[in-house]
């Protein structure tokens, strides 16, 4: 008789969440069955079950008890309502356990990886996902580690501890579609049923300490180049003497110019220091951009005609924009300065503006005929001392600091920077700013 209760119990309890709290309930009360059999306490024990049945559809529902003189069929059902209280409880404490660590993962930044002793996957965070490229709503629970994960070097790293028994730290390269850098850690859980694997995405970090190598190395030889001519020069007139004052004179020059490329850079690194740094205020106002267009243009006509280029202005008196003159001077000086250095002679250099449709904002681009740029180098032209033709440049004088004050300046009054460009056809370079409010 013991089988067939237990099978009947088991049925009735299906819709009990927990295996363990079905298994038990059934046990007993098919212990019950058996011992007192259905015939004797038929009534007590249907009541029973419809009480097992309404506890196993998930209501709390105290169970069937006579009133007056109980008897053991009731004491037996007292004892279960206890157990499936405590039961009920223990599982609700689990299944908040569960939602509270559900909710840490979800919010950290690292990809976490649950496995156990054989690679298989028992937990992963939804970062796990996006940081591999699996495809979107795709179940990770019950893979293997190394079908997610095609990477040797990653791969390696953890059956290596999982092999040694000991923890691990290492940083890896994840090589795909995208290229990531992470800091793998790997280790055991107390119990060591378990390994979790933590993947901190350092790729960013990469990238900047990169951008600081870079910058160290470049503004060392931009300082390094005018400090050698002065240093040279002036040994020279101090152990050659000043005798021949033609000589002298034009060492001198040489020295005077030098100091003046270097001064430049210095000057230029404090400003970019202090737009970075939110040191410097842009003052903002109603600004009509035409007259400071027409200055900058006219300080920059004799570069231009010494290097061939035919400047041309196309720009409404209209257009006003909501920015400082100090700073907008200083954007169209260096993009138009950048244009003349990199157009040939004969071409021609192109400074337009307009308003956007909405009258949210005014472009103001300049387009030069000369050497393009390759669209791999697109994205890093704003970078400090990035040049495409470093020796055209440095042959010209320049910094290599321009485009980056011009993106620091056109982010602190809230706009874009665009580039454009073609090999071996030019180069549009757009600065989108607020246009003036109208009064």
């Amino acid at each position: 008789m013991l089988p067939v209760a237990a099978a009947w119990v088991t049925a009735h309890l299906a819709p009990l969440p927990s295996y363990g709290m079905r298994l038990a309930l059934a046990a007993v009360v098919a212990t019950v069955v058996a011992a007192w059999g259905e015939r004797r306490h038929a009534v007590r024990i249907a009541q029973l079950r419809e009480w097992v049945r309404r506890v196993g559809a998930g209501e709390r529902v105290s169970p069937p008890l006579r009133e007056g003189a109980p008897d053991a069929v009731d004491d037996l059902g007292a004892d279960l309502g206890t157990m499936a209280e405590a039961l009920g409880d223990g599982l609700m404490r689990l299944e908040n356990e569960r939602d509270r660590l559900e909710a840490i993962l979800a919010a950290m930044v690292e990809g976490v990886i649950v496995i156990d002793r054989s690679g298989t996957i028992l937990r992963a965070s939804a970062r796990v996902a996006e940081t591999f490229g699996t495809a979107a709503g795709r179940a990770l629970v019950g893979l293997r580690l190394w079908d997610l994960s095609r990477d040797v070097e990653f791969n390696t790293v953890v059956r290596e501890a999982l092999a040694s028994q000991r923890p691990a730290v290492r940083e890896v390269e994840l090589r795909g579609a995208v290229q990531l850098h992470l800091e793998v850690a790997v280790g055991p859980t107390a119990d060591g049923s378990a390994w979790v694997l933590v993947l901190h995405d350092v790729t960013e970090t990469k990238r900047l300490e990169r951008v600081r190598t870079d910058f160290v190395a470049n503004v060392s030889h931009e300082l390094r180049t005018p400090l050698t001519a002065i240093k040279g020069f002036a040994e020279t007139l101090l152990s050659s003497g000043f005798a021949d004052r033609e000589r002298a004179l034009h060492f001198v020059s040489i020295i005077d110019r030098q100091a003046g490329r270097l001064s430049r850079i210095i000057d230029d690194l404090l400003i970019l220091s202090d737009l970075e740094l939110g040191k410097m205020r842009v003052q903002r106002r109603a600004v009509e951009l035409e007259p400071i267009v027409r200055e900058v243009v006219e300080l920059l006509g004799e570069p231009a005609r010494r290097g061939g280029v035919a400047l041309a202005i196309d720009l409404s008196p209209e257009l006003r924009v909501d920015g400082d003159p100090d700073r907008l001077t200083q954007v169209a000086s260096n993009l138009l300065d950048n244009a003349i250095k990199y157009t040939p002679p004969g071409g021609r250099v192109r400074i337009a503006g307009r308003a956007l449709e909405d009258g949210s904002a005014v472009e103001l681009s300049v387009e030069d005929s000369g050497v393009g740029i390759p669209a791999e180098d697109l994205p890093r032209l704003a970078e400090r001392f990035y040049r495409v033709d470093k020796a055209r440049v440095r042959e010209r004088g320049g910094t290599g600091l321009g485009l980056s004050i011009v993106k620091h300046i056109v982010q602190a009054h809230g706009g874009s920077l665009r580039f454009d460009s073609r090999v071996g056809t030019g180069t549009t370079v757009t600065v989108t700013l607020p246009a003036a409010a109208d009064g």
